[in-house]
């Protein structure tokens, strides 16, 4: 039998990327740490750090071993949340990735409220629009906006509502001008989402018709954040699909123009992305409960949302 102390030590010096990093967030002696891993590449002849005095590398296999050992502190931690769902209050930390962008305008409240609701939750948010990967970068929900069918059958993908887009451009940069078909659209700069796409197209999809049309654009401006595209549109450097949540107050106080509102410019499905349910921590069962309850209310209130 194999001592899970040795995979859970290896899985700790490579999730903080070190030794030294790995003692002093773990509080275990980094004598111990390379003790034990020795002993561990010693046992099955093999070879999972590469450390010299100044570097501090994961070989191939290590990685691979790393990636597995994740799935077993992962099973390990449910077996353990097994026990503790029998205190009735949610309590511990969740681990949580969302874009700025959807936290400011559709998370950020809700997840107030679960924390004035549970005092004893604790959440660490990353705030990024990479599509982080769940298990690898240990997070226990990833809250996106998919514009394409889910490929990834090893995780569990939560499809709770779909955003409406819209086409928007500041002021500056229309000049008076009135956009009112959108073979018009070529003749302005635009912004895109993305920085590494080879072709980017508008699928326009009418409001009152089920006509649809896709508009080839070639992007002045791109961004691999929403906000950096919010911003650049905002300072008139190009037309952009933006979600209409998102630029609806800045419509209506003239900061921004709705253009061809007749046309909606795409449509996107807000997930919630997590491991598995088996042995899901009731604090984590709790947060996704409450977030799909509440999001799937908002086109009750809200323009821009439709049911998934």
């Amino acid at each position: 039998m194999n001592s899970f102390d040795d995979f859970h030590y290896f899985y700790l010096v490579v999730k903080h990327g070190g030794f030294s990093a790995a003692s002093e967030a773990e509080s275990i002696s980094k004598s111990k740490l390379s003790r034990r891993i020795i002993e561990l590449e010693n046992k099955f002849n093999v070879n999972l750090i590469q450390r010299t005095t100044r570097h501090f590398k994961v070989t191939e296999l290590g990685q691979e071993f790393y990636d597995e050992c994740c799935k077993v502190i992962a099973q390990v931690e449910c077996a353990e949340n097994v026990l503790l769902k029998q205190k009735s209050e949610p309590q511990g930390l969740v681990k949580i990735s969302c874009p700025p962008l959807m936290m400011h305008f559709q998370i950020r409240k809700l997840l107030n409220q679960f924390l004035k609701t549970y005092p004893k939750v604790e959440i660490a948010l990353e705030l990024t629009s990479r599509r982080v990967d769940v298990l690898h970068d240990d997070i226990d929900i990833a809250i996106r906006t998919s514009f394409e069918p889910n490929e990834d059958s090893s995780l569990i993908i939560r499809d709770v509502i779909q955003t409406e887009h819209c086409l928007v451009a500041a002021p500056e940069l229309l000049q008076g001008k009135q956009i009112t078909h959108y073979s018009e659209l070529s003749g302005y700069p635009s912004v895109a989402l993305g920085i590494q796409k080879n072709q980017y197209i508008w699928h326009l999809c009418g409001v009152n018709h089920d006509e649809t049309v896709d508009v080839p654009y070639s992007p002045r401006v791109r961004s691999n954040d929403l906000a950096g595209v919010y911003y650049a549109v905002s300072d008139g450097l190009g037309i952009a699909d933006l979600p209409y949540l998102t630029v609806q107050a800045d419509i209506e106080k003239g900061k921004l123009i709705h253009i061809l509102p007749e046309w909606k410019s795409n449509r996107g499905t807000v997930q919630l992305v997590y491991a598995s349910r088996k042995g899901q921590r009731l604090v984590v069962e709790k947060l996704l409960e409450m977030l799909i309850e509440n999001l799937r209310r908002l086109p009750e209130s809200h323009h821009g949302y439709s049911p998934t």
